[in-house]
């Protein structure tokens, strides 16, 4: 499994950020969950975003969305993402840290 685009910042608000992401169909489990794993120091990304997504196996690629809430305005926060089946199960598909800035 690789990423083909983004990740991207899909929406930025004062206290919200979607993050998007597509990758290759990771196959396994129907369930899987974007994770973004994010904080304000690159070396310490200690907070986590999940959000679930079905996978359609006819598709030869998935859209992840993950939602980041109750941020702080005016912060930049770095990240990176990863995806996971249902089982926990990562699909090793972890982007280098990346960032950006809330209004």
């Amino acid at each position: 499994m690789r990423i083909i685009e983004g990740p991207k910042i899909e929406l930025a608000k004062e206290n919200l950020t979607i993050i998007s992401w597509t990758t290759d169909n990771p196959g396994g489990s129907p369930v899987h969950y974007g994770v973004v794993h994010y904080g304000t120091d690159p070396n310490r990304l200690i907070e986590i975003a999940k959000s679930p997504i079905r996978l359609n196996p006819d598709h030869s690629s998935t859209v992840f969305r993950v939602r980041l809430d109750d941020l702080k305005p005016q912060t930049t926060y770095y990240y990176t993402i990863d995806s996971m089946q249902a089982s926990g199960k990562r699909d090793r598909v972890k982007s280098s840290v990346n960032h950006f800035t809330t209004p």
